[in-house]
Order: structure tokens, then sequence, then C-alpha cells
């Protein structure tokens, strides 16, 4: 399982399109969310809401400004090679998310586990009723855990305080190095496997772990 924004990408689309586009203090609700103030779902539908742009003008805008990391095409190799089940976990924006991976033919060989947007005059609009979300303030979290549920090892990869919470419940954890993620992750004595590219995490899954 892995994130997308500044883990199989080198941005946060997210971001980058509400700086660009955004109709209000997108910053506002992130510091909220940190407070615990709100909930990752109420972040996202606050700051979705302020990008009334049309569909098309933000993938034009995300494409000249995005790559992936180095490793990620290896990544999802060895994890169709050894039968495991490759997830995006997002609090992107899905057609970004879907367009992006499109240019490397592999919007069909991932599974994407990330709201629904649906671009209108009055911003995006968010469905969250495809994720589960019960008893937790963050659909990541909840989402590996429910994985967890089935007995089933989960490996996760991350870099941001959205990864928190799922990062905590992940069997196997690795985070981008220098990242919030794995700041997060030393101040609170989380173990953790720090990584540069995507081809360490491949690595590891050939070598050393068991899923």
């Amino acid at each position: 399982m892995s994130d997308f924004d500044g883990t199989i990408v080198n941005i946060d689309t997210v971001e980058y399109l509400l700086t660009r586009f955004a109709k209000g203090d997108w910053r506002k609700p992130d510091d909220q969310l940190e407070r615990g103030e709100i909930s990752l779902e109420e972040c996202l539908r606050l700051q979705f809401a302020m990008i009334k742009e049309p569909k098309q003008r933000l993938l034009d805008a995300i494409d000249s400004a995005t790559s992936f990391r180095a490793g990620f095409d290896d990544l999802v190799a060895v994890c169709l090679n050894r039968g495991i089940s490759f997830t995006v976990l997002s609090a992107g924006i899905d057609f970004v998310i879907r367009h992006l991976l499109s240019r490397k033919n592999l919007e069909n060989q991932v599974v994407l586990s990330a709201p629904k947007s649906k671009p209108t005059s009055r911003g995006i609009v968010l469905d969250f009723s495809a994720l589960p979300r019960e008893g937790s303030s963050n659909f990541k979290g909840c989402l590996v855990q429910s994985i967890k549920a089935k007995r089933s090892v989960v490996a996760y990869i991350g870099d941001g305080f959205s990864d928190f919470e799922a990062i905590k419940q992940a069997n196997i954890r690795f985070v981008i190095k220098g990242s919030r993620l794995a700041r997060l992750c030393k101040r609170y004595n989380i173990d953790c496997h720090e990584i540069v590219d995507l081809g360490e995490v491949a690595r590891s899954l050939n070598s050393n772990l068991t899923l």
C-alpha cells in the first residue's frame, strides 16, 4: 500500500493545484487538521471546494509539474510477479491520479483507494462512501486497520502527516527519507525503513520480507 502525492510522484499534486487555483485560505484546514480540530475528510472537503477550475485545466496544469519517483515501475512489477495487491491509498484527486498513472499504462495494474472527486462550478465535490471511515478521524488509518483485521500483512509507504495513522497501523513501514512522516516516526519511536526511491522497497520485498 502506498500514498501517492510526494511518495509515488515528486510533488504533492493537491498542494500544487491549491496553490495555483484555490479561492480561499486552503492552509487553514491543514492547520485545523494538525491540531486535531477536524478530520482528514473534513479538511479535504473544505480545501477541494476552493478549486473551481474545469477538469482539463487541472490535468494540463499538473502534467508538466509531475514526475514519478525512481523505482515505481520496478515496485509494481515485483508486486504483480509475487501476487501482492498494490493499492494506492490517497487523499488526493482521483482523476488526477488516474491520469498520471495512465502515462505509464499502470492505471489498470494497481488498485486506487481515494475519495471520488467531481469538478463543479462550486468546487470539487468529494464522495467518501466507498472508503471505510467508521470510528476513525483518518480514512487511511481506518482502511489499513480493516485490511489487517482480515489477517493480511500490510506494508505501507508514505511521506506526509495524512499518512501517520496508516503507518502506525501497518506491519511493515517505509517512509520517504527526510519527509515529515519520517520525522513523526522518529518523534514517536515508530520503527520504519527510510527510503529515497521505490526500488528499495521492491528489493526488500524480493529479498527479505514475506507478505
